[in-house]
């Protein structure tokens, strides 16, 4: 199965709080069959945040979880219609989400697609296409992002 597909995207992502659309985005990844646990990966998650900010500015966040836990690379992608405080780098709330899985065995590939997206994210075009693009629109920038 591919890492990204349009069943990994929720373009009505639903959440107050940072944990609520970490919950979201953990149910979603749990659902595809790419966890062995959705709870395990919001610890993951949270345990991410505590070591640093994954909010890269300009309203998007890349929260990622590399441990054993998860069972195969995949790529969600999540949009949420409110601003969502997530202490970015700019200071300035997320409300459009690239989560990276990872196994622990495949760091390579968790750095490789860190990078692949960072380098993206200075684009304006880039953001303002996963901020307000279609969902194919979202999805053919983030397939020509990784590939």
């Amino acid at each position: 199965m591919p890492m990204f597909t349009k069943d990994n995207m929720i373009m009505e992502l639903h959440g107050d709080n940072q944990k609520e659309i970490l919950e979201a985005l953990a149910a979603k990844t749990y659902q595809l069959g790419a966890v062995k646990d959705a709870e395990t990966l919001v610890a993951d998650y949270l345990a991410r945040e505590e070591e640093s900010t994954t909010g890269f500015g300009n309203g998007v966040a890349i929260p990622h979880s590399k441990s054993d836990n998860n069972l195969k690379a995949t790529i969600i992608f999540g949009r949420s219609k409110q601003a969502i405080e997530w202490q970015s780098l700019d200071g300035q709330p997320a409300n459009t989400f690239i989560s990276l899985i990872v196994p622990a065995s495949e760091a390579g590939v968790h750095l490789q697609l860190l990078a692949k997206l960072s380098r993206q994210l200075v684009h304006p075009d880039f953001v303002d296409v996963l901020k307000k693009g279609s969902q194919d629109e979202v999805f053919d920038v983030i397939q020509k992002a990784i590939n």
